[in-house]
């Protein structure tokens, strides 16, 4: 057997080492670590040719049948979740569902409408590409708050909305898609709710599938685990079994083509916050922080490998000037709309207009809108649907700039932003 014949087992293992380095760079140039992983992404992917742009992009979307972003993003939000502060999202509930309702919807529209006078696309390819950009990224805001200290109320609020926000983005796209092709797989379920109930009916029905009931799966397993725990006593093995349990809560729930994350999150939620704390769950609670935080790395490093110099040449500066745009004028108008104007009588930490910019000011995109780019393209060339096939590698390409870049700033932007506009010593009351 000739030494690298397994060209794909180099290259992974490569993946692994690079991203051992990044903390020891990062922490040299007092950085957080995503922005030196996303270099090294870049550095050993378009620029020396070492990861492959073909491999990368195979393991960003298809590995296992899911693709290493789903599979990371699924171990990210099951360990994160474990951390979620119920104080915070019932006392911010309300803005956080504005933030991903109408503020989700502001983002598909504003940016389908800019996308469409940039490109001469569509408007509804231009929804379409506002759709999959319209979720902010958990897996960058999460260690990004780990780094610098702000108040619980405003990280929690911000975690809390990425966290939520995934599922109804990919119901946006969902929905986009049916509009452009009705015959997509891509959106059989929302189509055979449709056949059922008719078009309009079928969008809230849709919505309560795919979070009602994923959610109320998620819970009955966390709890069924925790009593199961109880009864029968699992010790170092509940680390497998947990590992196993959202394993299966994705595959199953990918195959009815319910999105699995509302699942995953409630399960972390319940056995993060009402397992008995033993030994044996601090040391399920450490694998899976130490396996989010290997998936972190692979996630980065991948996002800078799958772009290619070809892509820097043709579309560099709309990419730029996109990203400037979804930052800057997108994403403040989506949350200035959600979020209601300060009361004198009735202030709280959301509703400032200071809080307001920040939370304006941080919205990432991530790993979500990088796999939801790849689905236009790929119905196109099953389907022979023309508007599919012409916009879909425009839309993959313009999203993977968007991605790379606003994690790029504002990785390195926020802790600065965050100093100006919240105050040194937040009121935790």
């Amino acid at each position: 057997m000739s030494l690298f014949q397994n060209l794909d087992f180099v290259q992974l293992s490569l993946l692994l080492i690079i991203a051992s380095f990044s903390i020891p760079i990062a922490r040299k140039a007092s950085l957080v670590e995503i922005p030196i992983l996303i270099g090294l992404g870049l550095l050993f992917g378009p620029v020396l040719g070492v990861i492959k742009h073909s491999y990368a992009t195979y393991l960003v979307n298809d590995f296992a049948g899911f693709g290493v972003g789903i599979l990371g993003l699924v171990i990210i939000l099951y360990y994160e979740s474990h951390n979620i502060n119920f104080r915070v999202l019932r006392k911010f509930i309300k803005g956080i569902i504005s933030l991903n309702t109408v503020g989700m919807l502001v983002t598909a529209v504003v940016a389908g409408v800019i996308f469409s006078l940039f490109t001469g696309a569509p408007f509804i390819v231009g929804f379409l590409f506002g759709s999959i950009i319209s979720p902010t990224d958990p897996s960058t805001l999460i260690p990004l708050f780990k780094k610098i200290k702000i108040n619980d109320n405003y990280s929690g609020t911000l975690v809390g909305e990425s966290l939520f926000n995934d599922p109804l983005a990919i119901i946006m796209v969902t929905l986009a898609i049916s509009l452009i092709y009705s015959g997509s797989s891509y959106s059989a379920l929302f189509n055979s709710v449709t056949a059922f109930v008719g078009f309009y009916p079928a969008i809230p029905s849709f919505l309560i599938i795919q979070i009602i009931v994923p959610s109320s799966f998620g819970i009955v397993i966390g709890f069924g685990i925790i009593y199961l725990n109880k009864l029968l006593n699992f010790e170092n093995l509940i680390v497998g079994l947990l590992l196993g349990v959202i394993l299966f809560e994705l595959t199953i729930l990918e195959g009815f083509g319910v999105t699995p994350f509302p699942a995953i999150i409630a399960t972390g939620a319940i056995v993060g916050n009402f397992s008995d704390r033993s030994i044996f769950w601090s040391r399920e609670a450490n694998f899976q922080e130490n396996l989010s935080f290997l998936a972190q790395g692979l996630i980065f490093i991948l996002v800078g490998s799958i772009m290619t110099i070809k892509d820097f040449e043709n579309y560099f500066f709309q990419g730029l000037l996109l990203t400037v745009l979804v930052m800057f004028v997108v994403r403040p108008a989506a949350v200035f709309t959600s979020l209601p104007p300060a009361r004198k009588k009735n202030r709280n930490a959301l509703n400032g207009w200071r809080t307001k910019l920040f939370i304006a000011l941080s919205g990432p995109r991530g790993v979500v809108s990088v796999v939801e780019s790849s689905v236009p393209y790929a119905i196109g060339l099953a389907s022979g649907n023309t508007l599919l096939l012409t916009w879909g590698p425009i839309i993959e390409i313009n999203v993977t700039f968007i991605v790379l870049l606003s994690i790029l700033f504002q990785t390195v932007y926020i802790p600065t932003v965050a100093g100006k506009l919240l105050p040194e010593i937040p009121d935790q009351a």
